[in-house]
């Protein structure tokens, strides 16, 4: 696992992070997040044990989430990498992005972070009652912080779950067999976040449906990705 390069991210809020009670990982930020005129925050699910000691000892880092998006998003792509490389197909509509100066580009603008808070021995088990209450206690405290303009959950066992504390809405159109949620958060009195939360990433993932639907949905969000990264756009159709 690469360690994160404190280059690519905006630490200033580091000190915030770590009094957040229930946060174990400190969330990637990339220095332009901020400056940004859409701030995307990303909400992944989990991360795995893999069993070896060395995988032991890196997830019980506080940067391990940000050393996974150095490694896996940006460094390493020798290797397929289903949750981000169809998160960035449908966010960029672009199939492949082969150079790592735009991969890096890319990641300086977005914010991500693991809704659970403990890693999963294997992606095969399920969270716990109490990893949801932790992990919706934790959102919104970190979205205060980071004061999102939009919030894209990866998969559906978060904003499904009973703790939710959001009223969430299906969306009307059906894409593939599934129906996006919908809600809006507040931040406090002057922001609110929209949130969707899309299917899992990781396989069975049709990246040009859902692309279309949140260039339908959240217009604004996919015209600015479009206006910052002409250069990933191909034709998707």
């Amino acid at each position: 696992m690469k360690k994160a390069n404190d280059e690519l991210l905006s630490l200033k809020y580091d000190c915030n992070f770590k009094e957040v009670n229930g946060l174990n990982w400190l969330p990637w930020i990339g220095k332009d997040y901020f400056s940004s005129e859409r701030r995307v925050l990303i909400v992944g699910e989990s991360h795995y044990l893999t069993g070896s000691e060395k995988n032991l000892q890196e997830v019980s880092q506080q940067d391990f989430t940000r050393n996974v998006i150095q490694t896996k998003c940006i460094d390493d792509k020798e290797k397929d990498q289903p949750t981000f490389d169809n998160l960035t197909r449908c966010l960029f509509g672009k199939k492949k992005m082969n150079e790592k100066e735009k991969r890096e580009k890319v990641w300086q603008h977005l914010a991500f972070y693991n809704f659970v808070q403990r890693p999963m021995k294997t992606n095969k088990k399920r969270p716990k009652p109490s990893d949801m209450n932790i992990g919706w206690e934790v959102f919104a405290e970190l979205i205060k912080i980071l004061k999102p303009t939009e919030c894209i959950f990866i998969g559906f066992a978060a904003v499904d779950s009973c703790y939710n504390p959001y009223k969430c809405q299906h969306s009307e159109d059906i894409v593939g067999r599934y129906t996006a949620r919908i809600f809006s958060a507040k931040i406090d009195e002057q922001h609110t976040c929209q949130c969707i939360a899309i299917k899992h990433t990781s396989q069975y993932f049709s990246w040009k449906k859902w692309r279309k639907f949140l260039k339908e949905e959240y217009p604004d969000m996919m015209k600015y990705l479009k206006y910052q990264f002409p250069q990933t756009e191909e034709n998707s159709n």
